[in-house]
């Protein structure tokens, strides 16, 4: 957060807040305070699993930064993820926040030295320097742990001359940023941004700004020739975000860190590279991952977590007896290929050109990726409908073929039945009027005859008119019969007397026959139906009639026949011995066949109720075409 103090060139935040200057001033006159009130607060010590009566190897960890800088909190969680791969360790880790960049005057070091000798004299068995801050600190006063090895993490590798020459040399190992990584990222801003003139350079005037922005020179030294290098650590920080905000643009900028602005003010580097990065015209660049979404494009940086993990793999090396070498452990595995796709967008940077095994992070989401499975599941859903649905329709067409097909083999028998039925009748009709015209009417000649011959042989002698007599009986009965046999095959009294008394008769004949009554009971209009419906009722109440005197043994039947709108209702029923119905389908036998396809034929429906025991009742319903029901209707106002 900037001021608009008159003496402090900062873009406004808060006009309402204390200016920075004003907390400078403050600050310096309470500091010394500050520093002996707020440090001992700034230690944090760590016990990690020692052994009973054994005492664990003593760490201390000097970081440049307060605790809560991003720098700080990677390199300490990079640690302990290296720390975490050994669940025994006989360790005492502690850690100290120095804030060096905040608290730089003489007075203040001086006592955080007292401070740091009274607390560790003699109790350290390894010093871990993160920072060049810490760095700087440790030279400076190199008897503050006399004797005690010492790593320094984080530090450029322009630094390593500086430090071969100090009174640590002997005791001193170093994780270095590598000169590698700064020229790898040189590399990728003129592969990503080709037509880059102007590279200007963010940095800060502390002593730990100036040996990384040194660093950062000398890697653009040898593009003399082809950039123009333009250094604004000399401004203070609102001057160099005005200057920022109207960059030309073919020119990049490439922040390092700003802890100290040239007006002496403090500040964390992260937020002032979010500040930088929302008013600059062009593209902001850094050589630190954990910048990554502060505004930065990206590229190969150093990482301040890689690297806390290497110091934890150092102090586990330390643990076993093997401690560094005094050589510079150059920065292996220390670095990683990032980018911010919402940077790459907004400065029209085609992701084509990155290189491969890149990282890109904070990419919009589309609805395909962020919904891709379920897209993909409803989409085989919808497949396995699809098909259940063709599959269903297609057996839905066989089965209306096939139905189709069924309907007209069931309409090609029903023609067949009939013409079958049609084609007995007429069959039956020519023979009962071959019976009825000759046969019957040459037995009743002959029994003329033997009448005459009966008459004549009177006088003969008085036995052989009898044997005349009993032939003329014979063949009188013979006639009879055969005109009986010649009404059943044809029922021409259903033609010529209607339905109604054509029953009656058949009744009465078999009452007489087989001495059962069969009391019949006709509605008065079942006359005048038509004439093929009439023959199937006949038939059936004949046929019925028949199975009765051969099966039934019945002593009552009753016929009961009625016409209601649109269909004819008919009953047999006798109290007879009855019959399984499921048994009678498989003995041999036409005459229920014959019923029920006379019924059939007609659009009737055919039914049998019965039990062993407990006599039969047989249902026939047959309906009536509208043109009967029409004419009956007409007709019977006239009645």
């Amino acid at each position: 957060m900037f001021c608009r103090h008159e003496r402090c060139h900062a873009r406004p935040h808060d006009s309402g807040r204390i200016c920075c200057a004003c907390v400078l001033a403050l600050c310096r006159c309470i500091l010394p305070v500050l520093v002996l009130l707020l440090l001992p607060l700034a230690g944090n010590s760590y016990s990690l699993q020692q052994p009973a009566g054994k005492p664990g190897m003593r760490v201390l960890v000097l970081d440049s930064n307060a605790r809560d800088f991003p720098a700080s909190l990677l390199v300490e969680q990079g640690l302990h993820e290296a720390l975490a791969a050994e669940p025994n360790l006989a360790l005492q880790l502690s850690f100290e926040y120095l804030s060096l960049t905040r608290f730089r005057g003489k007075a203040q070091r001086d006592a955080l030295v007292s401070l740091l000798r009274q607390r560790y004299s003699g109790q350290v068995d390894f010093v871990i320097g993160v920072g060049v801050a810490a760095a700087l600190f440790l030279m400076e006063y190199d008897s503050l742990f006399p004797g005690t090895p010492v790593l320094l993490n984080g530090i450029p590798e322009t630094l390593g001359e500086r430090l071969r020459h100090s009174a640590l040399r002997d005791r001193l190992s170093c994780i270095v940023e590598p000169n590698s990584t700064l020229h790898a990222l040189r590399d990728s801003i003129l592969r990503l941004r080709p037509g880059t003139r102007q590279v200007y350079l963010v940095s800060g005037i502390s002593e730990s700004d100036r040996v990384r922005a040194g660093a950062i020179r000398q890697a653009f030294a040898s593009l003399a020739d082809r950039l123009q290098f333009i250094d604004l650590s000399g401004l203070p920080l609102g001057d160099i975000l005005d200057r920022c905000a109207t960059l030309p643009p073919d020119s990049v900028v490439f922040f390092s860190t700003l802890f100290v602005d040239a007006k002496g003010r403090s500040f964390v580097p992260k937020a002032v590279l979010q500040a930088l990065s929302a008013s600059a015209s062009a593209p902001v660049f850094a050589q630190y991952d954990q910048y990554l979404g502060s505004g930065i494009v990206g590229g190969p940086m150093f990482s301040m977590r890689q690297a806390g993990r290497k110091m934890g793999r150092v102090v586990l090396d330390c643990l076993q007896g093997r401690f560094p070498e005094q050589s510079f452990l150059i920065g292996a595995d220390t670095s990683s290929i990032q980018y911010d796709a919402r940077q790459l967008r907004r400065h029209g940077i085609d992701m084509r050109l990155l290189p491969a095994g890149a990282t890109v992070l904070f990419q919009e989401i589309s609805v395909w990726d962020q919904y891709r499975h379920y897209f993909i599941g409803v989409g085989l859903l919808l497949v396995l409908q699809s098909a259940l649905i063709v599959g269903l329709v297609g057996t839905l067409r066989q089965r209306q073929r096939a139905q189709a097909a069924l309907y007209a083999n069931q309409q090609e028998l029903e023609r067949l039945a009939g013409r079958l039925i049609s084609s007995q009748e007429e069959e039956l009709s020519r023979l009962s009027r071959e019976f009825h015209d000759d046969y019957a009417q040459r037995l009743a000649a002959m029994a003329i005859e033997t009448g005459a011959l009966e008459l004549q042989c009177q006088d003969i002698g008085p036995a052989l008119p009898g044997r005349i007599g009993h032939i003329k009986n014979r063949l009188i009965n013979l006639s009879d019969d055969v005109h009986a046999l010649s009404r059943e095959l044809h029922p021409r009294i259903l033609k010529d007397l209607g339905l109604s008394r054509a029953l009656h008769s058949l009744c009465r004949h078999f009452s007489d026959r087989e001495s059962c009554p069969a009391i019949c009971r006709i509605d008065a209009d079942s006359d005048d139906i038509p004439e093929d419906i009439a023959l199937c009722v006949y038939r059936v109440v004949q046929e019925g009639l028949r199975n009765i005197a051969k099966h039934a043994h019945a002593q009552r039947v009753d016929i009961d026949i009625r016409h209601t709108t649109g269909r004819l209702s008919v009953s047999i029923a006798d109290d007879g011995a009855g019959f399984d119905p499921h048994r009678v389908r498989h003995i041999p036998g036409i005459g229920l066949a014959s019923m029920r396809e006379r019924v059939q034929y007609v659009r009737g429906t055919f039914t049998i109720q019965t039990a062993p025991g407990q006599g039969t009742v047989i249902r026939v319903t047959v309906p009536l075409s509208e043109e009967y029901h029409h004419e009956k209707s007409a007709d019977r106002p006239g009645r």
